[in-house]
């Protein structure tokens, strides 16, 4: 157990700095905001365009894994929606129950953790996840807020999700997990000077991104639903990487393609970690942001424990 200590201890030891120095006023919501960019506009897309430029195109994605990340993100929100469906939950509270039951935050708090567990596979596991998070699971989310809006204007949910799916592509580290398979399977090597900076941006993204979350954590607001975000929270932490784990098994007991060495742990992993950062953004308009804030602390604080046990078990 201490060995775990030693990967779950620094990482959220870093999350709590932030949060700390936020709480101190050494750092301000103004300063989170601009580190966030810093990761979501610099030092994220470095690291993906240079994962993905420096390695081959078949160690980048492996289609068990990548599979298996889709179920069991739609077994979960379906799992999820069921339940809140039975319990008598409004739309507004089933449309931010399911969304937040199967996004893990990849980005901010995963790659880290991968990093210092899987450090070979981590920038896969990244692309892979982001990919799955923001061409499917956002787009179903969103739609499903979308459709609470009065005045509706006849737009198709498909359509509508059409479009979510599109305003993807002009994200950054989208953009840079595209150019960088194109170097990937062209082969075409990085220039030496490029390669450094890239690789000296991408060292950033990890400790910023942990540093942001804590800081990024102060300014949530503390009111909301709280049995909404516990739910949330607990599907997220727990039916999440369960549903994964039972996948794996049956898809073992079939003889159905499994994936390969770390990635099979790492699949359970991913699916463990809490609800993502931005959540209470994409919630607005479901009437319901308040308790998206407070599900994003409380699966973060309650991560670390089931972290540290999923990772005891795991690794």
């Amino acid at each position: 157990m201490l060995a775990i200590l030693t990967i779950t201890f620094p990482i959220f030891g870093i999350i709590a700095l932030g949060y700390a120095l936020c709480g101190l006023k050494v750092f301000d919501a103004r300063d989170m905001g601009v580190l966030g960019k810093f990761v979501l506009l610099v030092a994220l897309p470095a690291l993906l365009f240079h994962a993905t430029a420096t390695r081959s195109f078949s160690s980048l994605v492996d289609p068990a894994f990548l599979t298996l990340l889709v179920a069991s993100a739609l077994c979960t929100q379906l799992i999820t929606w069921t339940l809140l469906r039975l319990g008598g939950v409004g739309p507004g509270r089933r449309a931010i129950g399911t969304m937040g039951s199967a996004t893990p935050n990849s980005a901010f708090l995963s790659f880290p953790i991968m990093q210092m567990v899987f450090p070979n596979e981590a920038p896969a596991i990244l692309a892979m996840n982001l990919l799955v998070e923001n061409f499917l699971l956002n787009p179903i989310g969103l739609t499903m807020i979308a459709s609470l809006r009065s005045g509706d204007d006849g737009v198709s949910p498909l359509r509508r999700a059409g479009a979510v799916a599109l305003s993807v592509l002009k994200r950054p580290f989208i953009i840079a997990i595209i150019l960088g398979t194109g170097f990937s399977v062209f082969a075409v090597p990085l220039p030496e000077a490029a390669d450094h900076i890239l690789d000296l941006l991408a060292r950033a993204a990890s400790p910023v991104a942990l540093f942001f979350i804590g800081g990024s954590l102060y300014g949530l607001p503390m009111k909301g639903n709280i049995g909404l975000a516990g739910f949330i929270s607990g599907c997220k932490l727990l039916l999440h990487p369960a549903v994964a784990t039972c996948l794996l098994l049956l898809a073992g007991a079939l003889a159905l393609p499994l994936p390969p060495g770390n990635l099979y742990p790492a699949l359970i992993l991913s699916n463990a970690m809490p609800v993502f950062g931005i959540f209470p953004i994409l919630a607005q308009g479901s009437g319901h942001e308040g308790a998206a804030a407070l599900t994003v602390t409380i699966s973060t604080a309650l991560a670390f424990l089931t972290l540290t046990v999923f990772l005891a078990l795991l690794v």
